[in-house]
């Protein structure tokens, strides 16, 4: 069961990932800002793999890891929207 629990979130890591990276593709945008969007999704990906571990430290940095993607995110979204009013007033 943890083999099918792995690939399964594996796959879902792929599929986002290059769901993401033809997006970015597609509107003609740098690959390196999808890396804003893919190392959440990577260190997310690897701390739920972590969490199936029968192993109690294991689990503890998976849990670390899952809440530091979501908590990552959030910041991210923070700071752009500061950026984007700091370029506004600019004008």
């Amino acid at each position: 069961m943890f083999v099918f629990q792995v690939l399964a979130i594996l796959l879902s890591l792929l599929f986002f990932s290059l769901l993401i990276i033809v997006l970015f593709r597609k509107f003609n945008r740098d690959l390196k800002i999808a890396l804003l969007f893919l190392i959440p999704l990577l260190v997310f990906s690897f701390g739920f793999i972590l969490r199936l571990s029968t192993n109690p430290p294991m689990v503890d940095l998976g849990f670390f890891l899952t809440e530091f993607s979501g908590l990552f995110v959030s910041i991210l979204f923070a700071v752009c929207l500061l950026l984007g009013q700091l370029r506004y007033w600019k004008k």
